[in-house]
């Protein structure tokens, strides 16, 4: 079922609050002949006049998915949008991940020994294929800036040739200056599961979710929620001198 459209969305919203035209406009500060147009597809408003819609009725977060959506010219929820759409597009991303090092700074034996886990009947040549694939994809996104955070369990429960490797991968990915790794030294209760938030060109910004059926990106009206999640993540986390050295023991 496709989303309503934001005139639809916009109408919705005022009527559950009870309001008329007049009095959203008394409430945000627009024009009533702006709202009146709006609700009838006549034209679509600027960012900041959703925002402030968004912020006046109820259930915050659908009003400025609906406005995405219309100004993208894009008929389809942002869950079905592919990931390998945004990744090229994004200058940045911060990446959280509750128990494994992220897949794109796995090296190739740790991502082996995760292939093999969840493709107990893949072979080698299968396996071997999709390590390619998630070991050389930020190599293939040299415009992208990545700040992680992930629990040092990830490298401690590893075995010993396996944990050298990956730490110095780490290492030397944070010596290049697009990688910045900050350790955690406790368990991460949220997120649940890995999240990246990009940051793509106009400051905006498109939110993965990484579960075990695959990638999800999430609808914008989750986006609050799970921007503070990754935020409770990174105060957990170690500075960047500090992870670093947690590393430069683990190598």
């Amino acid at each position: 079922m496709e989303p309503p459209d934001f005139a639809s969305e916009l109408r919705k919203r005022r009527m559950e609050a009870g309001l008329s035209q007049q009095q959203l406009a008394a409430r945000t500060g627009l024009s009533v002949s702006s709202i009146s147009r709006w609700e009838t597809n006549g034209s679509l408003p600027k960012r900041p006049s959703v925002e402030i819609l968004d912020r006046a009725l109820p259930g915050e977060g659908p009003l400025l998915a609906r406005f995405e959506e219309a100004k993208d010219g894009v008929a389809l929820p942002p869950w079905s949008r592919s990931l390998s759409v945004v990744e090229p597009e994004a200058r940045a991303a911060e990446v959280v991940s509750p128990a494994h090092v992220p897949g794109y700074l796995q090296s190739r034996t740790y991502a082996t020994a995760l292939f093999r886990a969840a493709r107990p009947w893949g072979t080698g040549e299968e396996i071997a294929r999709l390590v390619d694939l998630r070991c050389q994809r930020l190599e293939q996104l040299p415009e992208l800036r990545l700040t992680t955070a992930f629990p040092v369990f990830a490298l401690e429960a590893l075995p010993e040739e396996v944990r050298k490797e990956q730490a110095a991968h780490l290492l030397r990915w944070s010596e290049t200056g697009r990688v910045t790794v900050h350790m955690v030294t406790s368990a991460l209760l949220v997120p649940g599961a890995p999240v990246m938030v990009f940051h793509l060109p106009g400051e905006e910004q498109v939110i993965s979710c990484d579960y075990a059926s695959g990638n999800v990106l999430a609808e914008r009206s989750t986006h609050r929620r799970l921007l503070s999640m990754v935020a409770t993540a990174f105060r957990s986390a170690l500075p960047v001198e500090q992870s670093l050295a947690v590393l430069e023991g683990l190598a």
